[in-house]
């Protein structure tokens, strides 16, 4: 039964900055969550409607690619391999274990054995600590302990094809030394980059401030638009506060990293982070009640504007403080 020598699962609040900070951590750099976080240009924000998909509104409130965004922006020899086939993408991730390295693998976590089948959410990033003939052994966010999902389940997890995100055996593996000064050189590209991705969104209407901008206009008129407005409601305040964003839609992470790094913005990123917090107290309140009540979709409509406000100030002031 293969597994890494000394690699030390750390829980963490969020998938792929804990992923980054523990496969970092066993090659010997140290540094925390909310510094993987940020200069991955982790904070971001994603809204789509997608007829026939659960939920049918779905968003997202982090950059889609952190592993390769840390990776390009700090110089970090952090290697990504793709595959077209299961088998392929599997035997290279067990390689990797077999010479003692830790492997980053993105997932859709649906199909890991230690989730619920509630949603899709691909994207999700595990480190392959371990394997047996059956399982794979996997240091996974919050678990205090190694999970583990048959091998199989683990394939279909890397080869999902939702549209969200498809996956294709998307891997991490360290591929030389990593400079922690440089690292901290890049802060202010990192948070240029997240600006950058709020302010001149690369999908207009589906991402950045413009995606935020019409998701408070449409969030308080789902039940009008949808007849999956309860579970819209209860993933929606479960991406704000539960699936791994550490609170207030990622943006309390990425307030810490901005004190870590000594920026005068950081509680503008907490102000934002309440009021995402308070949408997501909406959103529950909202789900909890089998037909829609209109002073509860008020709260969502108002707190949704809310959220919008604040995050076009952190946005607008970090662009105009990091030029």
């Amino acid at each position: 039964m293969p597994f890494v020598p000394n690699y030390e699962h750390k829980p963490g609040h969020h998938c792929g900055s804990t992923a980054l900070r523990n496969l970092l951590a066993f090659h010997g750099v140290e540094i925390s969550e909310e510094m993987a976080f940020g200069l991955g240009a982790g904070a971001c924000f994603y809204y789509a409607t997608i007829e026939g998909a659960s939920p049918s509104r779905w968003f997202n409130g982090r950059t889609a690619r952190l592993e390769e965004t840390f990776a390009e922006l700090t110089g970090a020899a952090l290697r990504l391999r793709t595959f077209e086939s299961g088998d392929g993408s599997w035997e290279a991730a067990r390689a990797e274990v077999d010479a003692g390295n830790p492997v980053l693998l993105l997932t859709d976590l649906y199909h890991l054995d230690h989730y619920g089948k509630s949603a899709h959410f691909p994207g999700h990033a595990v480190v392959l600590a371990g394997y047996d003939e059956e399982a794979a052994h996997l240091s996974d966010t919050g678990f205090d302990d190694l999970q583990t999902t048959r091998l199989e389940n683990l394939e279909r997890a890397r080869h999902s094809d939702h549209p969200a995100y498809p996956l294709a055996g998307h891997m991490f593996t360290v591929a030389g030394e990593i400079d922690p000064e440089r690292l901290r050189e890049a802060i202010p590209a990192a948070i240029k980059r997240a600006a950058r991705a709020m302010l001149e969104p690369e999908f207009r209407d589906f991402s950045g401030l413009d995606a935020v901008r019409r998701f408070a206009v449409e969030a308080g008129s789902w039940p009008e638009a949808t007849e999956d407005w309860q579970w819209c409601a209860r993933f929606g305040y479960q991406v704000i506060e539960r699936r791994g964003t550490g609170g207030g839609a990622f943006r309390l992470m990425y307030s810490r990293f901005l004190e870590e790094a000594g920026r005068p913005e950081a509680p503008l990123a907490a102000d934002a982070a309440a009021a995402w917090t308070e949408l997501a107290r909406a959103f529950h309140a909202a789900s909890e009640r089998d037909n829609p009540v209109p002073a509860l979709w008020r709260r969502v409509e108002l707190a949704a504007e809310r959220a919008a406000a604040l995050e076009e100030r952190l946005w607008v002031t970090l662009r105009q403080s990091i030029l």
